[in-house]
């Protein structure tokens, strides 16, 4: 079962989000996949402004690497076609 605790934060406007990171590593995808698929989304300029905001982690090498908190709306919109047992899992619990 997977650790909602972990998943979904609060931002600092006080929204539930979760981060391109985060995704990545419960669906099993590559994190610049995940960056890809945000830049391809097929979606208005101002859908993305209110849903994916650009943030950064520090990575193993101590970089700043770049990543997306991403809101609920968000999180629909991107991963709608992802599959498997964590992706309904983590769909599920985001939804509520």
């Amino acid at each position: 079962m997977i650790n909602t605790d972990t998943l979904i934060t609060t931002s600092k406007s006080g929204k539930d989000v979760t981060t391109s990171l985060t995704i990545a590593i419960v669906f099993g995808k590559r994190h610049d996949n995940i960056l890809q698929d945000i830049s391809q989304l097929a979606c208005s300029k101002e859908f993305r402004v209110l849903n994916f905001q650009e943030s950064s982690y520090q990575s193993q090498q101590n970089k700043e690497m770049p990543m997306y908190e991403i809101t609920k709306d968000g999180f629909s919109f991107l991963v709608m076609g992802y599959t498997g047992e964590k992706a309904g899992q983590f769909k599920k619990m985001f939804r509520k």
